[in-house]
């Protein structure tokens, strides 16, 4: 069981967000107590607890996973930063870095 303590998106940040937890299958390595949610008003948009290849990130920190056209790609931010973030910063974010 995961502790409260022990997650890096806080119930704060996921209801200041919006955020869904995912049901949709993502083509990255997912670390067992990591959670994976959807980013609201933006498609195929991701905030995850790990990286790509399943490693948890690090506390307070948080994964930002996008498709580009070569596949699914991302940015490590800081929880603080998505929490502050308005939904054209992190549109504008996944449009400058969805060529990888």
């Amino acid at each position: 069981m995961i502790k409260s303590n022990d997650l890096n998106i806080d119930e704060e940040t996921i209801n200041k967000i919006g955020l869904r937890l995912s049901d949709k299958p993502i083509n990255a390595q997912i670390a067992p107590n990591a959670r994976v949610f959807e980013y609201p008003h933006l498609d195929n948009v991701f905030v995850m607890e790990n990286d790509l290849y399943g490693n948890i990130m690090p506390k307070n920190s948080c994964f930002l996973a996008f498709y580009g056209s070569h596949g699914l790609i991302g940015k490590h931010l800081k929880v603080e930063t998505l929490k502050n973030a308005s939904i054209e910063y992190i549109k504008k974010m996944v449009e400058s870095n969805s060529e990888g």
